[in-house]
């Protein structure tokens, strides 16, 4: 039987390890614990408005964790010991007859070297269909290493010393292993009995059922921007966080609305068809302040004449502008941090503000081909990605063309 971690003073959630895999390393529990007993209390289920009407996606609960690891990560430059869904590559396992190990994919920025973090991309170019695999999380054994894999070389030929400790795969309640997803992280662990470890989530405190109970009651959710309630954000920086970090209402406001379509949570760039609800009063008040554009309907008009797109509302007023170096420059940030990639934009369908320190981060969750995504960006970029997202999925081929090219995205960048 698996071991329990409970914590002095915790809540009852237990974080059981399968007996036939390592166990999580001596003092690296509590941390873990933290993470889980807190996506514990995000609804499963988030009800959204895709381009082609309302769909479930069940993704809540992973990401929480996730976002609040990854923003661990971020604010510590990625020099943290513990690394939120690290894409390894598992051709080069694969075609070496397993002799060397699966590869994690390193940012596509090299102005650091060897040293770099790992790649955001949850889709990173160069990668093969079908040998692409994303563990829940990576612990390394020396944080001042970035480097997150067990081999000796990158996907570049560089050398590395193997740094990983141990590979943690956490099963919530209802989730099942996908189809050779154990092998392959087998395989990412090498000596697997003792660097991989899989924890089962026991939700003893049925913060699920409690989750479930309120979405069958079909509980109204509170309108009022005082009304809207947040929840804090699980994180441990190095240098103190001056102001509060928070998960935005409608995590724990999503499974109320079940039967209404118009319920649904709308994307963060159609604000005006209640979007704008499910955020609180300070996200609300950044984004009239910074895009107020999203709080009108109306359709995204490229100028030009001005090089510039320019958003337009119902009436052919103009409200909002953004010239195509104000784009350039803000795409460009993104790219850095985020390691995001043309297609990628592209086949974002759906988005929405998920975490909020509107003076340090801003968390988006956004869902490309029904996964779900962590992306971190700084708040100033949230407009700007709004826009480029709205103007990718209204745009038309030749427009879109005319984007590209106005950002500098080149056929290689794209793939």
């Amino acid at each position: 039987m698996g071991a329990s971690l409970k914590e002095a003073g915790s809540t009852c959630t237990t974080v059981n390890e399968k007996p036939e895999y390592a166990r999580i390393p001596p003092g690296k529990k509590g941390y873990l614990q933290e993470k889980v007993e807190h996506a514990l209390q995000v609804p499963k289920i988030v009800y959204i408005r895709l381009p082609d009407g309302r769909t479930t996606v069940n993704l809540l609960k992973q990401v929480a964790m996730t976002l609040a690891i990854r923003y661990d990560e971020t604010k510590a430059l990625f020099y943290w010991q513990y690394k939120a869904e690290v894409s390894f590559d598992m051709w080069s396992f694969t075609a070496s007859g397993g002799i060397a190990a699966p590869m994690p994919f390193l940012s596509g920025d090299k102005t650091e070297g060897s040293g770099r973090r790992h790649s955001l991309n949850p889709f990173p170019p160069g990668m093969k269909p079908g040998f692409l695999r994303r563990p829940d999380l990576i612990i390394v054994k020396n944080p001042a290493d970035r480097w997150p894999g067990r081999g000796n070389v990158d996907r570049d030929g560089a050398s590395h010393r193997d740094n990983m400790l141990r590979l943690v795969e956490v099963k919530f309640p209802g989730d099942k292993w996908g189809e050779g997803q154990e092998e392959a992280y087998q395989m990412i662990a090498g000596d697997f009995k003792n660097r991989m470890a899989v924890i089962d989530v026991s939700d003893c405190n049925r913060a699920l059922e409690k989750a479930r109970q309120r979405a069958l009651a079909n509980a109204p959710a509170p309108q009022s921007a005082k009304g809207r309630q947040r929840r804090r954000v699980p994180i441990r920086t190095i240098a103190p966080v001056t102001e509060p970090v928070w998960y935005e209402d409608w995590w724990s406001s999503a499974e109320q609305h079940v039967d209404e379509f118009a319920e649904a949570v709308a994307p963060i760039w159609d604000a005006v068809h209640r979007g704008y609800t499910y955020l609180s009063e300070e996200t609300s008040a950044f984004l009239h302040e910074q895009a107020p554009w999203i709080f009108t309907a109306g359709q995204w008009v490229a100028d030009k004449a001005s090089n510039a797109w320019v958003w337009v509302d119902e009436t052919g007023q103009e409200i909002y502008r953004y010239t195509m170096e104000q784009l350039r420059a803000g795409w460009n940030e993104i790219v850095r941090t985020t390691d995001m990639t043309w297609e990628f934009l592209k086949q974002i369908d759906w988005a929405q503000v998920a975490i909020t320190t509107l003076k340090l981060l801003a968390a988006i969750v956004v869902v490309v081909a029904a996964v779900a995504i962590v992306i971190l960006i700084a708040p100033v970029l949230v407009a700007i990605f709004s826009a480029l997202a709205a103007i990718v999925a209204t745009a038309g081929a030749e427009a879109l063309a005319a984007l590209a090219i106005g950002l500098g995205v080149t056929t290689l960048a794209a793939g």
